[in-house]
């Protein structure tokens, strides 16, 4: 049941996204000795991406007509890191170039460009500059870690289990909060964590102010906002077999000076802005895996409620999430089936004193919809998905996806947070008294030539339904992309 996974913790700080199944040998490292006995390691990233877009075609009285496009984009990240148990530094740079930035457009392009306003964009940035200790005081398993940081929700303990490690990182992680890093930029948090693990128990603190990034690559400040919270985490251990659980608390404090995207009237919002919002987000998540038959079986749960207030409005919403899998792993290709359904609260009325759309923060929302036009925001997602190992060398995953509102007197939102402090980060169409969103399909291919070089070709389709009518002129969108990660 070999099945590889988010490869270390090295590609989490590299900002590298969770690999899915498939058998991945270790990369080289650059690395010598350093002064009083520390390590001294230098690490290389570098991703370039083709991005195809063939988004819904807009109305003839669109101002963003432009929807076929092709752009392209580059990220390399220059780290050194520095280990002397239990101390670890790690300094890292990273440039971001992108071309052919569409304007007058919709999607994903677009986003760039109404960051940025510019078809040639070039950033360079601190991604990371940290320290840590995992024995504070002498005291083993107390842990700090402080600076400029990536924080990925839901891996504060990584799995072990091949399974159960695949499954957190790439269905739990970052629903709520992430770096971003399907962008060609990102984004980091500022400020530290700090607590206490041991084979049993890991409890998290934590407190951060988000910096600028996702699609503006003028990436180095920080925005007005602030997120913190307290993570208890159950990782696999011998007392609890294949599973982990996690219990948790954020809160997320905006105070940019920003219109609002949500389904109030516009002279409501305009008249609010500049108003902060606060909210509390509880939940909890599951993972088990359990040997049956020939294969794996695996099963996974979340829920989270949020309070507190948005604006002038007294907020409270909900999501939940339930999926299951079955693994061969003796058989040809390994093939692994999933299903499950994923669904979050939208706001079935504008002019109340309440808002209850659910408010996802900062994700990675891509992990979640890889044709990103929706995230889980006012969202019913059903799906089913197949992940194949046909050779050593290539992974391939298909997906689909039926999508619906949950309130039609909401917006179909999409966006994965704040990229600056004038620019809201998540966006929508109206559902306009319309249920069904869309049907999506989608295929990846990852190729490992190398063992630290891999190919991506991603294409996904989407059949617009009842929402997308009532916007786009077409309803049918393609979203594809060719790209290769050196990493070592």
């Amino acid at each position: 049941m070999a099945i590889a996974c988010a490869r270390d913790a090295r590609a989490q700080n590299m900002g590298a996204a969770p690999a899915p199944p498939g058998t991945v040998a270790a990369a080289p490292r650059i690395e010598t000795d350093g002064p009083w006995d520390s390590k001294v390691r230098l690490e290389v990233y570098d991703r370039f991406r083709a991005e195809f877009v063939d988004w819904f075609e807009p109305k003839p009285d669109s101002p963003t007509p432009n929807n076929n496009y092709t752009f392209v984009g580059n990220v390399f990240q220059l780290g050194v890191r520095v280990t002397r148990a239990p101390y670890e530094m790690f300094v890292q740079l990273q440039n971001s170039t992108l071309g052919n930035v569409p304007a007058d457009a919709v999607g994903i392009g677009a986003a760039y460009y109404a960051n940025t306003m510019r078809s040639t964009q070039n950033g360079v940035i601190l991604r990371n500059a940290w320290a840590q200790t995992k024995s504070l005081f002498g005291v083993d398993g107390l842990f700090v870690k402080a600076g400029r940081q990536l924080y990925l929700d839901g891996l504060d303990a990584p799995a072990k289990q091949p399974n159960l490690k695949w499954v957190q990182a790439a269905r739990v992680a970052q629903r709520l909060i992430g770096p971003f890093d399907y962008t060609h930029v990102g984004r980091s948090f500022d400020g530290g964590q700090i607590g206490y693990a041991n084979d049993l128990i890991k409890l998290t603190g934590f407190g951060f102010r988000p910096t600028y990034g996702g699609f503006e690559v003028d990436a180095n400040r920080e925005l007005d906002i602030d997120v913190g919270g307290l993570v208890l985490s159950l990782p696999d251990s011998p007392q609890l077999g294949n599973s982990i659980g996690r219990l948790f608390w954020f809160v997320y404090h905006d105070y940019r000076d920003v219109v609002y995207v949500d389904n109030r009237p516009l002279p409501v919002r305009q008249a609010a802005k500049g108003e902060s919002s606060t909210l509390h987000t509880i939940g909890a998540n599951a993972i088990h895996v359990e040997e049956l038959g020939p294969g794996f079986a695996d099963g996974m749960a979340y829920g989270f409620g949020q309070f507190g207030n948005y604006q002038d409005l007294n907020h409270s919403a909900w999501a939940y999430g339930v999926e299951g899998g079955y693994q061969i792993p003796g058989v040809w290709s390994r093939p692994w089936l999933r299903l499950g359904i994923n669904s979050a609260s939208g706001d079935p009325d504008p002019d109340d004193d309440r808002h209850q759309t659910f408010f996802q923060m900062l994700p990675t929302a891509w992990l979640y919809a890889q044709f990103p036009f929706y995230n889980m925001m006012n969202n019913q997602d059903v799906f089913v998905q197949a992940l194949l190992d046909p050779h050593p060398k290539l992974t391939v995953r298909t997906d689909f996806h039926w999508l619906s509102v949950n309130s039609t007197r909401d917006l179909a939102y999409f966006g994965a947070g704040a990229t600056k402090n004038d620019f809201f980060g998540f966006g929508g169409v109206p559902a306009k008294g319309q249920r069904e969103l869309a049907y999506v399909a989608h295929v990846n291919f990852e190729v490992r030539p190398l063992p630290y070089f891999k190919i991506n070709a991603f294409y996904a389709h989407a059949w617009g339904q009842g929402v997308i009518d009532q916007n786009f002129a077409g309803k049918g969108g393609n979203y594809g992309f060719l790209e290769g990660i050196l990493s070592f």
